[in-house]
């Protein structure tokens, strides 16, 4: 009966990675077709995103068969709570992968001087995203921690591009597509703070305590 209980949360964590995966190639593609103007590449994280909302259901399924039929001790028990919360904000951070490459269908070519910062504002929330999996992965109360701590050099970046593109939009007539890049950033930044909700449900699982 262990061995089986341990395999089913084995394939539970797999399947955390494979989703993991998924929504990073999402963020990836849905940046690089804004960086590479590949409508092609934008137009690929739509199509996937049902793959995405498919395993958030699979990942659902499986921790409810854990708590009807297993009946988890209390540290594996948050275990479990903890992933079904985390799923939660993982499709989410897919929906937003979607929603900045429906923007980059959308926007013209705009010489944004500092796209550059969104770039590496990706690059941030990408490795966060990474280190929150795992840590629930690895059981790592540290690793969960220093995501959450960095969320806010994510809250920094996202304020400075926020206060020269709204000074951009009152010098230029281009104000419509400065403004679909301040949505833009205004996603990433939020895939940011979902990136921090996976930590702290981590930090409840291992700790018992909400961050």
């Amino acid at each position: 009966m262990r061995e089986r209980y341990a395999e089913e949360l084995r394939k539970l964590n797999c399947s955390i990675v494979s989703m993991g995966k998924m929504i990073e190639i999402a963020i990836q593609s849905s940046v690089l077709a804004l960086m590479g103007r590949d409508r092609d590449a934008a137009a690929q994280v739509s199509k996937n995103d049902d793959a995405i909302n498919a395993m958030e259901r699979d990942i659902e399924s499986q921790c409810m068969r854990l708590l009807l039929h297993e009946q988890p001790m209390a540290t594996d028990l948050r275990m479990i709570t903890a992933a079904l919360k985390m799923i939660t904000d993982m499709e989410r951070i897919g929906d937003h992968a979607v929603d900045i490459a429906d923007l980059v269908l959308s926007i013209p070519d705009c010489k944004y001087g500092r796209i550059c910062e969104i770039e590496e504002m990706s690059s941030e929330i990408i490795g966060m995203f990474d280190d929150a999996i795992q840590s629930y992965i690895g059981k790592d109360y540290n690793k969960a921690k220093n995501v959450i701590a960095r969320d806010d050099v994510i809250d920094e970046l996202y304020h400075s591009i926020k206060k020269d593109l709204v000074e951009r939009i009152r010098q230029t007539d281009d104000g419509e597509t400065i403004l679909d890049y301040l949505l833009i950033a205004k996603y990433i930044e939020r895939i940011g703070d979902h990136a921090t909700n996976i930590a702290g449900w981590v930090v409840f699982a291992l700790t018992g305590e909400r961050e």
